[in-house]
This record gives structure tokens, C-alpha cells and sequence, in this order.
């Protein structure tokens, strides 16, 4: 029992952490380069993420050279890779466990 609370507690610090990256990496973007933000079309809720993985979104920002957006577009990326091997890894370790189990 106390592994699982260990292994739920590390994927959700992993996630809440994504999740913070990624709010503070769209708000840069929206507030120190609000005309990429407006060609982007000014997204709203749940639009946002969408946007940001279009082709249009991505070639957009590739092409910003600030760099406090760049630093928190990889610290975002880092995170989401993070989460997405944890992830990985424990789906893995899951499926050894209970095959050799």
C-alpha cells in the first residue's frame, strides 16, 4: 500500500508540475508577445493547447527569440517528457509485475 501512494504521489507532483510549466509558458507568450498571441487567434480555454501543437501555432513560435519565452518553452517540453516517461515506466513495470506475478 505504501508503494502505490509513493508511485500516485510522484505522478502527481510530476503532473501538477507539467501543468504549472505549461500555464506559465502560455502566459508568457500572451503577455510578452501579444501579437504572436493575436495571430495565434487569441485562444480561450481549452483552445490553447490546440493551438500551440497546430502547424501554424508551432511555426509561429519557433520563430520567437525572446528569451525568457524560449526558457519556459523548455521547461515545458522537459516536463511534459518527464511525466510522459514516468509514465511510461510505471505502465511497464506494471505489466512485468503482474505478468511474472
Amino acid at each position: 500500500m505504501l508503494i502505490l501512494i509513493f508511485i500516485a504521489s510522484i505522478g502527481a507532483l510530476l503532473l501538477f508540475r507539467s501543468g504549472v510549466a505549461e500555464y506559465k509558458y502560455y502566459h508568457a507568450v500572451k503577455t510578452i508577445e501579444p501579437e504572436i498571441w493575436i495571430r495565434l487567434g487569441s485562444p480561450k480555454y481549452l483552445k490553447v493547447p490546440l493551438v500551440f501543437v497546430s502547424a501554424k501555432g508551432l511555426k509561429l513560435l519557433n520563430n520567437i527569440s525572446n528569451n525568457i519565452i524560449c526558457e519556459l518553452a523548455r521547461k515545458h517540453r522537459q516536463a511534459g517528457i518527464q511525466f510522459f516517461a514516468y509514465v511510461v515506466t510505471v505502465l511497464v513495470a506494471s505489466i512485468v509485475y503482474f505478468k511474472i506475478g
